[in-house]
C-alpha cells in the first residue's frame, strides 16, 4: 500500500534535510501512537467540516487520515 499521507507535490512539509515531516514522526513515535494521532486527527476534520475549507476538501483530509490508519494498522500487523 503507499503511504497516504506522502504526497510529491507537497514539498512544504520537507524538513531542512529533505525527509518529509511525517517520515521524521515515524522515526520518532511508536506505530500506536501514529494511530491515534491519524484517528484524532480525522475526527478533528469530521467536526470541524464546513467550518472551514469547502466540505469537499475536508472531505478527502478525512479521508487520508483514515487510510493513514489502516496504513499502519496493515504495517503494525506484518511486523
Amino acid at each position: 500500500m503507499k503511504h497516504p499521507l506522502l504526497n510529491e507535490d507537497s514539498k512544504h512539509y520537507s524538513m531542512f534535510d529533505g525527509i518529509e515531516a511525517i517520515e521524521r514522526m515515524e522515526q520518532m513515535f511508536s506505530i500506536d501512537d501514529l494511530m491515534s494521532w491519524a484517528k484524532l486527527t480525522a475526527m478533528k476534520y469530521r467536526l470541524r467540516i464546513g467550518k472551514k475549507d469547502e466540505c469537499s476538501k475536508e472531505v478527502a483530509k478525512i479521508k487520508t487520515y483514515e487510510e493513514y490508519y489502516v496504513y499502519l494498522k496493515n504495517k503494525k500487523e506484518f511486523k
